[in-house]
């Protein structure tokens, strides 16, 4: 699959990179990133941030590049950072969302220079937002030459695995990618535009629902659901196991899915709105599983 970015969405990105603030090479890097992806991919990018929104949530659910946030400071959750303790950390950049805290700008704007990176695109395709996060990231911080390598390392690992799948009998294998909602029986569930299902594909699995694009990439499912999974399906689920709601139901069994032995949960930390890291993770954690 290639990646090609609507029209649309290359004006608002070619004219958010002009706007946008950069750090230039060899300057003093103060960085602070307010959302899990905008993590990531900075110490993919080689930075140290030295505040981060939600950092023990970061550490727990995504757990890339953690050696380098030993240093870094909590600024508080990711939906509403404290303003205090940004200021008193004096950043040269702030890197986050655009969905999070386009509200937020202009107070953030007021502590640090602020670059939001458009992680829900108008076009819905959030593996496409991944590229551009990836490359806006490369460009406020000075790192161009590492986002190109970074995505380019990227594709080249991803066509490895769809190798190895494509030579093996998983070759056009039928997944749902799910993660268990706490304290209810449902799961939330890939959709066909989310980052995740489209990297499942890339690898040469298929999808085993025909699913339509929502806005953030996914839908949720009850145990009613999961019955339109057949029993040659298989059933990702971001978890160390199926949960307790689903699993004290009398019908959770008699699921075609859950009777041919087709759950199939790939441990945590599984991150599936993560950057280029997260999704390779995911997608060799999922391929090492469902071999086993």
């Amino acid at each position: 699959m290639v990646i090609r970015p609507t029209r649309r969405g290359f004006v608002f990105g070619a004219l958010s990179l002009l706007a946008a603030p950069r750090l230039q090479a060899g300057e003093p890097r103060r960085v602070v990133t307010l959302e899990f992806l905008a993590t990531e991919i900075a110490l993919l990018l080689g930075e140290r941030p030295i505040g981060v929104a939600d950092l023990d949530g970061y550490r727990r659910w995504v757990s890339v590049g953690n050696d380098g946030l030993a240093g870094a400071t909590d600024v508080g959750g990711r939906q509403q950072p404290s303003m205090e303790a940004l200021t008193r950390l004096k950043p040269d950049l702030i890197l986050t969302s655009a969905l999070r805290h386009r509200a937020l700008e202009h107070r953030l704007s007021q502590i640090a220079p602020t670059r939001l990176l458009n992680d829900q695109p108008d076009d819905g395709d959030l593996l496409s937002a991944v590229y551009g996060c990836t490359k806006a990231s490369g460009e406020a911080l000075g790192r161009i030459e590492a986002a190109n390598a970074l995505l380019a390392d990227f594709d080249t690992k991803l066509a490895d695995i769809a190798k190895d799948v494509g030579s093996s009998k998983l070759g056009g294998q039928p997944v749902l990618i799910a993660q268990p909602l706490p304290g209810v029986p449902r799961l939330r569930i890939f959709t066909s535009n989310s980052a995740a299902m489209q990297v499942f594909v890339r690898a040469g699995f298929s999808a085993a629902l025909d699913l339509p694009s929502e806005p953030f990439g996914f839908s949720t499912i009850g145990l009613e659901g999961l019955a339109a999974l057949d029993g040659k399906s298989r059933l990702v689920l971001l978890a160390d196991a199926a949960p307790p709601e689903l699993q004290s139901s009398a019908l959770w069994p008699m699921l075609p899915v859950v009777a041919s032995g087709g759950v199939v949960p790939v441990g945590l930390p599984s991150w599936p709105f993560g950057g280029p890291a997260s999704l390779l993770g995911l997608a060799r954690n999922a391929v090492l599983k469902l071999q086993a």
